[in-house]
């Protein structure tokens, strides 16, 4: 499959699953803000890698335990986000799905402390 076609499915599985996070999603595990930050979707649609930014309330990073928490919680509710998927888009064989964790802001905000600390 082309890659651009690849590219507007995964934006549309990001929209979906936004939404669904917003507004569905009950499980008491996932806690704080919880955003689609990229898809990743494998070129036979066998499988869509999600990443997950994981914030607190007060949109600063979460403490290990609750990153874990909320991955788990994510994990038992991705049967339900693939359904979701599925009513939602007009696909073939909707994509396996696989949560992952993006740690990129926690990377970049480690970066930003330690440039800070040179200039200082």
């Amino acid at each position: 499959m082309k890659r651009e076609r690849l590219a507007v499915i995964e934006k549309e599985i990001a929209r979906v699953l936004s939404g669904v996070l917003l507004a569905e999603i009950k499980n008491p595990k996932i806690k704080g803000l919880v955003s689609v930050t990229s898809v990743r979707v494998t070129e036979d649609l066998k499988f869509a890698d999600i990443f997950f930014s994981i914030l607190n309330a007060n949109g600063e990073q979460q403490s290990e335990e609750g990153k874990k928490s909320t991955m788990e919680g994510l994990e038992e509710v991705k049967g339900f986000l693939r359904k979701k998927i599925a009513d939602e888009m007009e696909l073939r064989h909707t994509p396996e799905i696989r949560v992952k964790l993006d740690d990129s802001m926690e990377y970049a905000s480690k970066m930003n402390e330690l440039l800070d600390k040179l200039k200082g």
